[in-house]
């Protein structure tokens, strides 16, 4: 049997037709969870991705622990994120203890992408070592001109809790310590790269993405961390998650 792809007025659902003229609507699969994963990988491909699998996808982009959380509840079938789970299991329950278990919850690998940390262009700081990157993000450096800039209090901007790239931040490069709480908390990257933007004392993250759109930041050279990307289902995956997993892999790759 002879399918193809009939375009929609609503770029949410997709329709097939038979050679026989018979119209189908295609399985819906929803999905939530890291930024980092639908803004690199799955929106961008979005139309492939549904051509491929002969899925329809309704994409949240909502955080980590959002997803996961959906994901627990049932709201969703497959969460995105950007942190190994544990990590964001352990943030959650450590905000609003017993909230979430991801006992036989199954990732699986879509792609990876580098974080970079960010200050506004206008900084005289360039340049930092791990070393200083780590003591200003854990509140030990307050102030630029400990690393050779103005004598000025440095604004550390992040995201919150249960975020995949703040979760992969503290575990790969900050050694498990958590980020100082003075930062002033944003929830999105891109939200982040803003503030950098605007406040020429701050410091924060972000992605090639979120970079590119903040404008006026500047990348620290020489520091970035591999954030690996995953998609989650509750237990083994079904067909469509399977679909929608391998597919999204295959653009992940690409990145």
């Amino acid at each position: 049997m002879t399918l193809k792809i009939l375009k929609t007025m609503t770029a949410a659902t997709i329709y097939l037709m038979s050679a026989n003229g018979g119209v189908f609507a295609a399985a819906e699969l929803k999905v939530s969870g890291a930024a980092a994963v639908a803004g690199n990988i799955v929106m961008p491909n979005k139309e492939a991705i549904e051509k491929e699998t002969c899925l329809s996808l309704n994409v949240t982009a909502n955080g980590d622990g959002n997803g996961l959380m959906d994901l627990y509840s049932g709201k969703v079938d497959v969460a995105m994120v950007a942190a190994p789970i544990k990590l964001t299991e352990d943030a959650l329950n450590k905000k609003n203890p017993g909230s979430i278990s991801i006992a036989g919850f199954e990732v699986g690998q879509v792609g990876s992408i580098g974080i970079s940390f960010i200050v506004n262009a206008a900084n005289p700081v360039k340049t930092l070592t791990e070393a200083q990157l780590k003591d200003i993000f854990t509140g030990k450096i307050t102030a630029w001109k400990d690393v050779g800039g103005d004598d000025k209090p440095i604004l550390v901007v992040a995201n919150a809790l249960g975020f995949g790239t703040r979760s992969s931040i503290v575990a790969s490069f900050l050694g498990g310590t958590e980020i100082t709480d003075k930062a002033r908390i944003m929830q999105s990257l891109v939200q982040i790269g803003q503030v950098v933007a605007q406040a020429p004392d701050a410091i924060g993250y972000g992605n090639a993405a979120t970079i590119k759109s903040a404008g006026s930041v500047t990348p620290i050279a020489g520091v970035q961390i591999k954030q690996v990307l995953g998609m989650v289902t509750k237990g083994a995956p079904s067909a469509d998650a399977k679909k929608l997993i391998e597919a999204t892999a295959k653009y992940g790759a690409m990145n």
